[in-house]
């Protein structure tokens, strides 16, 4: 069983043979240690993105290659928005895209295809998936319709108007939609089998269980339905402490729920096991960046028995890590994988 089956299998609530592996996105780490801000490696091109990715992962050895990972805020700039690139990290969103709610009227989903530098991801997609993508799962990734809302409508103005004015932010949520999916959809087409949506602002820290069933759930429904037409398994990744909305999960149709640090891997698995995979909940930064790599090896131990033998686990960071994260830590936590002796339990 390789790499590729092995998440498969577990998305598919089968047993593996080991415990399934992965980093949740890594673009920023993988680029940087290299020498490389996001945007350079974007200027390098497809075919030396895609050697890099690759390379990459013959060293750390996860079952998931993300490319494009970091990148998701050029969606914003390709139908309008102004981004800023950081020498290190994700680029930065500059200001609100949409003055008025009227303004949605006048963009244009269509100049996504027409990005330069996305066109760049989707094509290092199509490289990877027909170099490695036989054994070894290629995804890619895209905030989700509510931290879009975010971006695109501002935090402030979507906060207030969860009460004040739902019309108006339902109205933008079917557009993020939209721009969700259409971003995402090319991956498929260039042969990513996996599909990851990250909504941070749908935290439990952010919004209520309430307010997660009205603005959230609807409209990752409607994106993970589609993306599922396109033959891929689905990601959901939310920030924060989820673990009073986990029930409500299933109901959106994802494949897999990455879920962060805050969230009890027992409870977790309490909720989920009979229903579907998850993925987590390693600090980024307090266990992958600040321990050792024995230190890494005794969290992702911990982690898999807090899951359960009886749930579908894969283990990975609770969110993407860090530039500073040392490559032996990924080793470890991906040898821990490998080599866990309760196997027998799974």
């Amino acid at each position: 069983m390789n790499s590729k089956e092995i998440i498969l299998n577990a998305a598919s609530l089968k047993k593996t043979e080991r415990i399934p592996v992965s980093l949740l996105s890594g673009g920023v780490w993988t680029f940087n240690r290299r020498g490389y801000s996001l945007e350079q490696a974007l200027n390098l091109g497809a075919e030396k993105n895609a050697q890099i990715l690759e390379e990459t992962n013959e060293e750390i050895g996860c079952d998931i290659v993300w490319p494009g990972s970091g990148y998701h805020n050029l969606a914003i700039r390709a139908i309008g928005g102004k981004i800023k690139f950081r020498a290190k990290g994700a680029p930065d969103i500059q200001e609100t895209l949409l003055k008025d709610i009227s303004d949605i009227e006048n963009i244009d989903l269509s100049l996504i295809k027409k990005d330069k530098d996305i066109n760049t991801l989707w094509d290092t997609t199509s490289i990877l998936a027909k170099r490695i993508g036989s054994d070894t799962l290629v995804g890619a990734s895209i905030w989700g319709p509510f931290t879009l809302a975010g971006h695109v409508y501002g935090v402030e103005k979507l906060m207030r108007n969860i009460y004040k004015n739902k019309d108006e932010v339902h109205k933008v949520l079917e557009f993020t939609s939209e721009l969700c999916y259409e971003y995402l959809a090319p991956y498929a087409d260039a042969g990513a089998g996996i599909l990851s949506v990250a909504d941070p602002t749908a935290s439990g820290d952010m919004i209520s269980r309430n307010q997660f069933k009205e603005f959230v759930v609807p409209y990752l429904k409607k994106v993970v339905a589609k993306l599922k037409k396109k033959g891929v398994i689905s990601l959901i990744h939310i920030c924060g402490n989820t673990t009073n909305r986990l029930d409500l999960i299933p109901e959106i149709g994802t494949d897999i729920i990455s879920i962060d640090y805050k969230v009890p891997l027992s409870k977790a698995g309490e909720i989920l096991k009979s229903k579907m995979a998850f993925s987590g909940n390693m600090n980024p930064v307090a266990v992958m960046q600040n321990l050792s790599a024995d230190e890494v090896a005794e969290a992702c131990k911990t982690c898999i028995k807090e899951a359960g033998s009886e749930s579908s686990y894969i283990l990975m960071p609770g969110c993407d890590i860090p530039p500073g994260v040392p490559v032996e830590n990924i080793k470890a936590m991906v040898k821990t994988a490998h080599e866990f002796k309760n196997i027998t339990e799974r």
